[in-house]
């Protein structure tokens, strides 16, 4: 087993990572930006149906706050492979390496 074949993986699957949780970010705050918005305008104009507009977009945070979680989960899984993997025999290695991917794939 390659120790250095699986550090590569490893290091590749967390830059794609970190660009995945750079998009979410963006669109979590484009989404809060957007709320605030609307719940600033609401109160200008002293309307409710806008302002309710407004605290359902920011309930629409949900979803980005959740993906961020799972992607930084899976970044800490990906970054503790390495080690697990270099004091495991050959068998067991493999075993962990397949939980792991089942994990990731959203099996378990």
């Amino acid at each position: 087993m390659d120790i250095e074949q699986i550090n590569g993986r490893v290091d590749g699957a967390l830059k794609t990572n970190k660009r995945a949780e750079s998009i979410v970010l963006g669109m979590a705050t484009g989404i809060f930006l957007s709320g605030i918005s609307a719940l600033a305008i609401a109160y200008w104009q002293q309307n409710s149906y806008i302002g309710g507009g407004g605290v359902a977009l920011n309930g629409m945070l949900y979803w980005p706050i959740r993906e961020i979680l799972k992607l930084r989960r899976d970044n800490l899984l990906l970054q503790v492979l390495p080690v697990i993997i270099a004091e495991l025999p050959p068998a067991d290695a493999a075993k962990e390496i397949k939980k792991l991917a089942d994990h990731l794939r959203g099996k378990l």
